[in-house]
């Protein structure tokens, strides 16, 4: 824990912007942090309720609020896409119409990776998008190959708005945000930009970061990247993915969204990680023999975010820095030596 407090600490001292921290051990709370500035050159302080953009980490919410409306029998994780979505065609109407909602969050639609994420940086429509669909050509069955998506993931919050009578950022509002008290959480880049106690973006630059204005582009796909959040918030939210919430998020659901689907690219942790795939909204692995890790990350301009933990002794981290930086990528690396070391004593 002080030594996940101290590499922050040395990473803003080397030039980060800024950074939150929350470190969860044996299912309770240890650290929650902020360092640094908001806006570098500001004198803001982060601390941790300043809010985040979460990029894909919202992919977590997603499929949460798919479990409670299959609890409440207003939906099946195996609802087949079309034709619940009358909107909706695929270019295979064969496969088209095996494609589930489990198929869209476990991200096994069997379609081209990535399909249209270049359009939404385009600033093109989403209902514009979801036209253009049927032209993205399936490279394997629906359910036998990884394919990462956040578009197609976006299905999701369409369902589950025509399944709950409700949009889908009430939805998740109303079932996740207000009873787990996660009271910085929000939807979208209005109530980011409302937000008094927020992070200002950073890019890369040759003298080191610069600020840069939050772009709008993956809110348009709020399943996939369209939550705000602190630090505290996300301690709140490993606390209930821990099962201390089950009124919320019953530990029958966990274990379905927390076990592995399909296999998954080992993709920038090769080395160290094994057995790596994805679950029901988040990516599961082993580190050097130490099974069940679960974990997600986000970019979007200027912003990146993680969070890691192991359900089997609850213990967990959240890292969220107001730059693109690498740090993101090696805390994460921090984290589970710190923790391989530490089970290894006892």
């Amino acid at each position: 824990m002080f030594a996940l407090d101290s590499y922050v600490k040395k990473s803003v001292q080397q030039g980060i912007p800024g950074a939150s921290l929350a470190v969860v051990v044996d299912g309770n709370i240890r650290l929650l942090r902020g360092y640094g500035v908001t806006k570098k050159g500001g004198k803001t302080r982060v601390n941790s309720a300043t809010v985040f953009p979460l990029a894909s980490i919202s992919k977590t919410f997603a499929s949460a609020a798919t479990s409670i409306l299959v609890d409440k029998g207003l939906i099946e994780w195996d609802t087949h896409v079309v034709p619940y979505l009358d909107n909706i065609e695929f270019s295979d109407p064969t496969l088209g119409k095996t494609v589930t909602l489990r198929h869209l969050l476990s991200q096994s639609t069997g379609l081209i990776a990535q399909a249209y994420s270049n359009l939404l940086e385009d600033n093109v429509r989403y209902t514009r998008i979801l036209q253009m669909l049927k032209r993205v050509k399936f490279v394997c069955t629906p359910g036998n190959c990884y394919s990462y998506q956040n578009v197609v993931y976006n299905l999701s919050a369409d369902m589950l708005a025509l399944a709950s009578g409700t949009d889908f950022p009430t939805l998740v509002k109303e079932q996740v945000f207000i009873p787990l008290k996660m009271n910085h959480a929000s939807y979208g880049m209005d109530a980011f930009k409302q937000m008094q106690n927020r992070v200002v973006p950073h890019v890369k630059v040759k003298s080191g970061f610069a600020a840069v204005k939050p772009v709008n582009y993956y809110y348009k796909v709020p399943a996939a990247a369209g939550v705000n959040a602190s630090a505290q918030d996300l301690a709140k939210w490993m606390l209930a993915q821990f099962g201390h919430n089950p009124s919320v998020l019953r530990p029958a659901s966990l274990e379905i969204m927390h076990k592995p689907h399909i296999r998954a690219n080992q993709y920038r942790y090769r080395a160290k990680l094994s057995n790596v795939y994805y679950g029901l909204g988040w990516r599961t692995f082993d580190y050097r023999g130490i099974k069940g890790f679960v974990h997600h990350g986000g970019w979007v301009k200027g912003i990146r975010t993680e969070m890691v933990f192991n359900p089997l002794t609850q213990t967990g981290m959240v890292f969220l820095t107001n730059c693109e930086t690498d740090v993101a990528r090696e805390i994460v690396l921090e984290f589970l030596e710190l923790y391989r070391k530490h089970v290894e004593k006892e």
